[in-house]
Protein backbone atom coordinates (compact mmCIF):
# COMPACT_ATOMS: atom_id res chain seq x y z
CA UNK A 1 0.00 0.00 0.00
CA UNK A 2 1.30 3.47 -0.90
CA UNK A 3 2.11 5.83 1.97
CA UNK A 4 -0.68 8.23 1.02
CA UNK A 5 -3.12 5.30 1.01
CA UNK A 6 -1.86 4.24 4.44
CA UNK A 7 -2.58 7.75 5.74
CA UNK A 8 -6.05 7.75 4.17
CA UNK A 9 -6.83 4.27 5.50
CA UNK A 10 -5.87 5.23 9.05
CA UNK A 11 -7.78 8.51 8.78
CA UNK A 12 -10.92 6.60 7.79
CA UNK A 13 -10.72 3.96 10.52
CA UNK A 14 -13.78 3.69 12.73
CA UNK A 15 -12.27 3.85 16.19
CA UNK A 16 -14.67 3.28 19.06
CA UNK A 17 -15.45 6.23 21.30
CA UNK A 18 -13.33 5.80 24.38
CA UNK A 19 -14.79 8.47 26.62
CA UNK A 20 -13.03 11.33 28.30
CA UNK A 21 -11.55 12.43 31.57
CA UNK A 22 -11.31 15.72 33.43
CA UNK A 23 -7.71 16.68 34.12
CA UNK A 24 -5.89 19.67 35.68
CA UNK A 25 -4.88 22.28 33.17
CA UNK A 26 -1.14 21.60 33.27
CA UNK A 27 -1.79 17.87 32.82
CA UNK A 28 -3.71 18.62 29.61
CA UNK A 29 -0.66 19.64 27.55
CA UNK A 30 -0.44 17.38 24.50
CA UNK A 31 -3.85 15.82 25.20
CA UNK A 32 -6.85 15.88 22.85
CA UNK A 33 -9.90 17.98 23.66
CA UNK A 34 -13.00 15.82 24.17
CA UNK A 35 -15.43 18.67 23.45
CA UNK A 36 -15.53 22.22 22.16
CA UNK A 37 -14.49 24.89 24.67
CA UNK A 38 -16.86 27.86 24.90
CA UNK A 39 -15.59 31.25 26.04
CA UNK A 40 -16.91 32.28 29.44
CA UNK A 41 -15.90 35.91 29.19
CA UNK A 42 -14.86 38.51 26.66
CA UNK A 43 -11.21 39.03 25.79
CA UNK A 44 -10.22 41.69 26.55
CA UNK A 45 -12.66 41.71 29.46
CA UNK A 46 -12.85 45.55 29.31
CA UNK A 47 -11.50 48.41 27.24
CA UNK A 48 -7.90 48.93 28.33
CA UNK A 49 -4.57 50.34 27.29
CA UNK A 50 -1.95 48.31 25.43
CA UNK A 51 0.88 50.47 26.78
CA UNK A 52 1.88 53.12 29.31
CA UNK A 53 0.80 56.53 28.08
CA UNK A 54 -1.96 59.11 28.10
CA UNK A 55 -5.59 58.36 27.23
CA UNK A 56 -7.41 61.20 25.47
CA UNK A 57 -10.10 61.95 22.88
CA UNK A 58 -8.59 62.06 19.39
CA UNK A 59 -10.80 65.03 18.55
CA UNK A 60 -8.81 67.00 21.15
CA UNK A 61 -5.39 66.15 19.70
CA UNK A 62 -4.60 69.78 18.84
CA UNK A 63 -5.47 71.08 22.32
CA UNK A 64 -3.23 71.18 25.39
CA UNK A 65 -4.76 68.58 27.70
CA UNK A 66 -5.15 68.79 31.45
CA UNK A 67 -3.95 65.58 33.13
CA UNK A 68 -6.70 64.61 35.60
CA UNK A 69 -4.68 61.83 37.27
CA UNK A 70 -3.36 58.31 36.79
CA UNK A 71 -5.14 55.02 36.18
CA UNK A 72 -3.33 51.83 37.19
CA UNK A 73 -3.92 48.21 36.14
CA UNK A 74 -6.22 46.55 38.63
CA UNK A 75 -8.01 49.79 39.55
CA UNK A 76 -11.74 49.04 39.13
CA UNK A 77 -13.03 52.58 39.62
CA UNK A 78 -14.78 54.40 36.78
CA UNK A 79 -13.02 57.32 35.14
CA UNK A 80 -14.28 59.80 32.58
CA UNK A 81 -12.93 62.78 30.70
CA UNK A 82 -14.49 65.76 28.98
CA UNK A 83 -13.03 67.85 26.19
CA UNK A 84 -9.56 69.14 27.03
CA UNK A 85 -8.78 66.42 29.56
CA UNK A 86 -6.73 63.21 29.63
CA UNK A 87 -5.51 60.56 32.06
CA UNK A 88 -2.08 59.07 32.44
CA UNK A 89 -2.75 55.37 32.03
CA UNK A 90 -0.72 52.20 32.68
CA UNK A 91 -0.62 49.06 30.54
CA UNK A 92 -3.75 46.97 31.14
CA UNK A 93 -5.60 49.73 33.00
CA UNK A 94 -9.31 50.36 32.34
CA UNK A 95 -9.88 52.95 29.63
CA UNK A 96 -11.57 56.17 30.80
CA UNK A 97 -14.94 57.08 29.34
CA UNK A 98 -14.71 59.74 26.65
CA UNK A 99 -11.20 58.67 25.56
CA UNK A 100 -10.40 56.70 22.42
CA UNK A 101 -6.62 56.98 21.89
CA UNK A 102 -3.34 56.58 23.80
CA UNK A 103 -0.11 58.48 23.22
CA UNK A 104 2.83 56.48 24.55
CA UNK A 105 4.64 57.85 27.57
CA UNK A 106 7.94 57.96 25.67
CA UNK A 107 6.50 60.73 23.46
CA UNK A 108 5.22 62.93 26.30
CA UNK A 109 5.65 66.70 25.99
CA UNK A 110 4.14 69.45 28.13
CA UNK A 111 3.50 73.18 27.86
CA UNK A 112 4.48 75.75 30.51
CA UNK A 113 1.31 74.98 32.47
CA UNK A 114 2.12 71.25 32.60
CA UNK A 115 -0.58 70.34 30.08
CA UNK A 116 0.00 67.42 27.68
CA UNK A 117 0.85 68.21 24.07
CA UNK A 118 -0.20 65.44 21.69
CA UNK A 119 2.24 64.54 18.90
CA UNK A 120 1.05 64.98 15.32
CA UNK A 121 1.88 61.38 14.38
CA UNK A 122 -0.46 59.68 16.91
CA UNK A 123 -3.12 57.64 15.10
CA UNK A 124 -6.75 57.53 16.18
CA UNK A 125 -7.46 54.49 18.37
CA UNK A 126 -3.77 53.91 19.06
CA UNK A 127 -3.12 51.33 21.84
CA UNK A 128 -6.80 51.04 22.79
CA UNK A 129 -7.83 47.43 23.30
CA UNK A 130 -11.58 47.10 22.98
CA UNK A 131 -13.64 44.70 25.06
CA UNK A 132 -14.30 41.46 23.19
CA UNK A 133 -12.22 42.36 20.13
CA UNK A 134 -10.34 39.05 20.43
CA UNK A 135 -13.00 36.75 21.89
CA UNK A 136 -16.66 37.13 22.77
CA UNK A 137 -18.32 35.15 25.56
CA UNK A 138 -20.14 32.26 23.89
CA UNK A 139 -17.56 31.85 21.08
CA UNK A 140 -16.02 28.44 20.43
CA UNK A 141 -12.39 29.12 21.23
CA UNK A 142 -10.92 25.59 20.91
CA UNK A 143 -12.51 22.74 18.98
CA UNK A 144 -12.98 19.09 19.88
CA UNK A 145 -10.10 16.95 18.57
CA UNK A 146 -7.46 19.65 19.02
CA UNK A 147 -4.14 18.56 20.48
CA UNK A 148 -3.49 21.12 23.20
CA UNK A 149 -0.27 23.12 22.97
CA UNK A 150 1.23 25.54 25.48
CA UNK A 151 -0.60 28.60 24.08
CA UNK A 152 -3.88 26.69 24.33
CA UNK A 153 -3.23 26.13 28.04
CA UNK A 154 -2.77 29.88 28.40
CA UNK A 155 -6.00 30.44 26.45
CA UNK A 156 -7.95 28.09 28.72
CA UNK A 157 -6.53 29.73 31.84
CA UNK A 158 -7.64 33.13 30.50
CA UNK A 159 -11.20 31.81 30.73
CA UNK A 160 -10.86 30.79 34.36
CA UNK A 161 -10.61 27.09 33.57
CA UNK A 162 -8.40 25.03 35.88
CA UNK A 163 -9.66 21.66 34.59
CA UNK A 164 -10.48 20.55 31.06
CA UNK A 165 -12.19 17.54 29.49
CA UNK A 166 -9.82 15.53 27.30
CA UNK A 167 -10.13 12.24 25.45
CA UNK A 168 -8.97 9.18 27.33
CA UNK A 169 -5.38 8.43 26.34
CA UNK A 170 -4.96 5.23 24.31
CA UNK A 171 -3.47 2.27 26.14
CA UNK A 172 -0.46 1.07 24.14
CA UNK A 173 1.59 -2.08 24.70
CA UNK A 174 5.06 -2.56 23.19
CA UNK A 175 6.78 -5.87 22.40
CA UNK A 176 9.95 -6.83 20.63
CA UNK A 177 10.26 -10.24 18.98
CA UNK A 178 13.22 -12.43 18.19
CA UNK A 179 15.45 -15.08 19.76
CA UNK A 180 18.51 -13.02 18.86
CA UNK A 181 17.85 -9.93 21.01
CA UNK A 182 18.75 -9.14 24.61
CA UNK A 183 17.70 -6.27 26.83
CA UNK A 184 20.10 -3.31 27.25
CA UNK A 185 20.62 -4.24 30.91
CA UNK A 186 21.52 -7.85 30.09
CA UNK A 187 24.76 -9.36 28.87
CA UNK A 188 25.12 -9.58 25.11
CA UNK A 189 27.72 -11.64 23.24
CA UNK A 190 28.93 -10.93 19.73
CA UNK A 191 26.28 -13.19 18.22
CA UNK A 192 23.37 -11.36 19.85
CA UNK A 193 22.05 -7.79 19.61
CA UNK A 194 20.52 -5.38 22.05
CA UNK A 195 16.82 -4.57 21.95
CA UNK A 196 16.92 -1.05 20.51
CA UNK A 197 13.56 -1.02 18.73
CA UNK A 198 11.20 -1.09 21.69
CA UNK A 199 12.89 1.89 23.30
CA UNK A 200 12.95 3.85 20.05
CA UNK A 201 9.22 3.22 19.54
CA UNK A 202 8.38 4.24 23.10
CA UNK A 203 10.46 7.41 22.77
CA UNK A 204 8.80 8.30 19.46
CA UNK A 205 5.36 7.87 21.02
CA UNK A 206 6.36 9.88 24.09
CA UNK A 207 7.63 12.73 21.91
CA UNK A 208 4.07 13.00 20.58
CA UNK A 209 2.54 12.84 24.05
CA UNK A 210 1.68 9.13 24.22
CA UNK A 211 2.63 6.90 27.10
CA UNK A 212 3.15 3.18 26.47
CA UNK A 213 3.99 0.08 28.45
CA UNK A 214 6.89 -2.17 27.58
CA UNK A 215 5.86 -5.82 27.83
CA UNK A 216 9.16 -7.53 27.02
CA UNK A 217 10.65 -9.75 24.31
CA UNK A 218 8.57 -12.35 22.50
CA UNK A 219 10.50 -15.36 21.35
CA UNK A 220 9.93 -16.79 17.86
CA UNK A 221 7.19 -19.17 18.88
CA UNK A 222 3.50 -18.94 17.87
CA UNK A 223 2.25 -20.19 21.22
CA UNK A 224 4.30 -17.60 23.10
CA UNK A 225 2.88 -14.89 20.83
CA UNK A 226 -0.69 -16.12 21.39
CA UNK A 227 -0.20 -16.19 25.14
CA UNK A 228 1.20 -12.64 25.15
CA UNK A 229 -1.67 -11.29 23.04
CA UNK A 230 -4.18 -12.97 25.35
CA UNK A 231 -2.73 -10.95 28.22
CA UNK A 232 -3.21 -7.66 26.35
CA UNK A 233 -7.00 -7.45 26.06
CA UNK A 234 -7.10 -4.10 27.90
CA UNK A 235 -4.87 -2.34 25.35
CA UNK A 236 -6.21 -0.31 22.44
CA UNK A 237 -3.03 -0.77 20.47
CA UNK A 238 -0.17 -3.26 20.44
CA UNK A 239 3.08 -2.51 18.63
CA UNK A 240 5.60 -5.24 17.91
CA UNK A 241 8.90 -5.12 16.05
CA UNK A 242 10.45 -8.05 14.25
CA UNK A 243 8.70 -11.07 12.81
CA UNK A 244 7.34 -8.91 10.00
CA UNK A 245 9.07 -10.29 6.90
CA UNK A 246 8.79 -13.63 5.10
CA UNK A 247 11.44 -15.66 6.86
CA UNK A 248 10.64 -19.10 8.26
CA UNK A 249 10.69 -17.77 11.83
CA UNK A 250 8.49 -14.71 11.17
CA UNK A 251 5.29 -15.80 12.89
CA UNK A 252 3.42 -12.58 13.67
CA UNK A 253 1.25 -12.40 10.54
CA UNK A 254 0.22 -16.05 10.59
CA UNK A 255 -0.46 -15.99 14.32
CA UNK A 256 -2.71 -12.95 14.06
CA UNK A 257 -4.56 -14.47 11.10
CA UNK A 258 -5.13 -17.67 13.10
CA UNK A 259 -6.58 -15.54 15.91
CA UNK A 260 -9.03 -13.95 13.43
CA UNK A 261 -7.40 -10.53 13.34
CA UNK A 262 -8.32 -8.60 10.19
CA UNK A 263 -5.41 -7.43 8.03
CA UNK A 264 -5.85 -3.73 7.21
CA UNK A 265 -2.63 -3.53 5.21
CA UNK A 266 0.24 -5.96 4.79
CA UNK A 267 3.01 -3.63 3.65
CA UNK A 268 3.92 -0.03 2.92
CA UNK A 269 5.31 0.56 -0.53
CA UNK A 270 8.40 2.48 0.55
CA UNK A 271 11.94 1.48 1.36
CA UNK A 272 12.87 0.74 4.12
CA UNK A 273 9.45 0.40 5.84
CA UNK A 274 7.87 -2.09 3.44
CA UNK A 275 7.22 -4.99 5.92
CA UNK A 276 5.05 -2.75 8.17
CA UNK A 277 1.62 -4.27 8.81
CA UNK A 278 -1.60 -3.36 10.59
CA UNK A 279 -4.24 -5.74 11.98
CA UNK A 280 -7.49 -5.20 13.90
CA UNK A 281 -9.89 -7.27 15.97
CA UNK A 282 -12.81 -6.01 18.06
CA UNK A 283 -11.44 -2.48 18.04
CA UNK A 284 -7.92 -3.49 19.11
CA UNK A 285 -5.12 -2.70 16.65
CA UNK A 286 -1.84 -4.56 16.25
CA UNK A 287 0.99 -2.80 14.42
CA UNK A 288 3.82 -5.02 13.23
CA UNK A 289 7.04 -3.13 12.63
CA UNK A 290 10.08 -4.50 10.78
CA UNK A 291 12.97 -5.77 12.89
CA UNK A 292 15.68 -3.57 11.34
CA UNK A 293 15.94 -0.42 13.46
CA UNK A 294 15.67 2.16 10.67
CA UNK A 295 12.81 0.27 9.05
CA UNK A 296 11.11 -0.03 12.43
CA UNK A 297 11.29 3.66 13.28
CA UNK A 298 10.20 4.86 9.84
CA UNK A 299 7.36 2.34 9.74
CA UNK A 300 6.27 3.51 13.17
CA UNK A 301 6.45 7.17 12.14
CA UNK A 302 4.34 6.52 9.03
CA UNK A 303 1.71 4.23 10.56
CA UNK A 304 1.72 3.60 14.31
CA UNK A 305 2.06 7.26 15.28
CA UNK A 306 -0.85 8.43 13.06
CA UNK A 307 -2.87 5.50 14.39
CA UNK A 308 -2.21 6.51 18.01
CA UNK A 309 -3.40 10.02 17.16
CA UNK A 310 -6.51 8.63 15.48
CA UNK A 311 -7.39 6.46 18.47
CA UNK A 312 -6.82 9.42 20.79
CA UNK A 313 -9.48 11.42 18.95
CA UNK A 314 -7.12 13.98 17.38
CA UNK A 315 -8.54 15.79 14.36
CA UNK A 316 -5.09 16.10 12.74
CA UNK A 317 -3.19 12.81 12.62
CA UNK A 318 -0.69 13.16 9.77
CA UNK A 319 2.96 14.19 10.21
CA UNK A 320 3.76 17.88 9.93
CA UNK A 321 4.72 18.81 6.36
CA UNK A 322 7.19 21.60 5.55
CA UNK A 323 8.67 22.90 2.31
CA UNK A 324 12.32 23.39 1.36
CA UNK A 325 14.72 23.44 -1.54
CA UNK A 326 16.94 20.41 -2.09
CA UNK A 327 20.53 21.43 -1.42
CA UNK A 328 22.10 19.04 -3.97
CA UNK A 329 21.20 16.40 -6.52
CA UNK A 330 19.87 13.19 -4.95
CA UNK A 331 19.75 10.05 -7.11
CA UNK A 332 16.98 7.53 -6.44
CA UNK A 333 15.74 4.16 -7.60
CA UNK A 334 12.67 4.97 -9.72
CA UNK A 335 11.03 1.56 -9.25
CA UNK A 336 9.94 2.41 -5.70
CA UNK A 337 9.29 5.21 -3.27
CA UNK A 338 12.42 6.04 -1.29
CA UNK A 339 13.10 7.58 2.09
CA UNK A 340 15.74 10.31 2.11
CA UNK A 341 16.86 11.33 5.58
CA UNK A 342 18.36 14.74 6.09
CA UNK A 343 18.52 18.03 7.94
CA UNK A 344 16.49 21.18 7.42
CA UNK A 345 18.33 24.48 7.71
CA UNK A 346 17.63 27.97 6.38
CA UNK A 347 15.02 26.80 3.91
CA UNK A 348 17.13 23.97 2.49
CA UNK A 349 17.04 20.19 2.83
CA UNK A 350 20.50 18.65 3.25
CA UNK A 351 20.36 14.93 2.45
CA UNK A 352 22.36 12.64 4.71
CA UNK A 353 21.86 9.28 3.05
CA UNK A 354 20.98 10.44 -0.51
CA UNK A 355 18.71 7.43 -0.80
CA UNK A 356 21.48 4.97 0.09
CA UNK A 357 21.48 3.17 3.43
CA UNK A 358 21.04 -0.12 5.17
CA UNK A 359 17.68 -0.63 6.93
CA UNK A 360 19.62 -1.68 10.03
CA UNK A 361 21.35 1.70 10.49
CA UNK A 362 20.62 3.78 13.58
CA UNK A 363 23.27 6.53 13.53
CA UNK A 364 21.78 8.12 10.42
CA UNK A 365 18.41 8.32 12.17
CA UNK A 366 20.05 10.04 15.11
CA UNK A 367 21.65 12.63 12.82
CA UNK A 368 18.47 13.41 10.86
CA UNK A 369 15.68 15.81 11.73
CA UNK A 370 13.80 15.61 8.43
CA UNK A 371 12.45 12.90 6.14
CA UNK A 372 11.65 13.21 2.45
CA UNK A 373 9.61 10.60 0.57
CA UNK A 374 10.15 10.32 -3.15
CA UNK A 375 7.46 9.18 -5.56
CA UNK A 376 7.65 6.01 -7.61
CA UNK A 377 9.26 6.99 -10.92
CA UNK A 378 11.55 9.67 -9.45
CA UNK A 379 15.14 8.94 -10.48
CA UNK A 380 16.70 12.20 -9.31
CA UNK A 381 15.71 15.19 -7.22
CA UNK A 382 17.73 18.07 -8.59
CA UNK A 383 19.45 20.71 -6.50
CA UNK A 384 17.14 23.69 -6.08
CA UNK A 385 13.98 21.62 -6.51
CA UNK A 386 11.18 22.52 -4.12
CA UNK A 387 10.18 19.55 -1.99
CA UNK A 388 7.76 18.79 0.84
CA UNK A 389 9.19 16.86 3.76
CA UNK A 390 8.29 15.68 7.26
CA UNK A 391 9.88 16.88 10.48
CA UNK A 392 11.06 13.93 12.60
Amino acid sequence: MKVEDVFETISNLNCATRGGERVPLLSALGRVLASDVIARKDLPAYDNSALDGYAFAYADREKPLVIKGEIFAGDKASYNIVSGECYKIMTGAIFPGGADTVMMVEDEKFDEAGRLLVGADVKKGNARKIRGEEVRAGDVILERGRVLKSADIMFLASQGLSYVEVCAAPKIAIFSTGDEINEPWEGCDERAIYNANAFGIMALLKSAGFESEYKGILRDDPEAIKAALAQCAKYDMIITSGGASKGDADFMRSTLSNLNYREIFGSIDVRPAKPTKLFEKNGQFVCIMPGNPMSCMIGCFLSALPLAKKISGASEILPQTLSAKMNEDVNLKPTRANVVLGNYKNGEFFAINRGKFSPSMIKILSLADALFLSKVGDSVISAGSKINFYKI
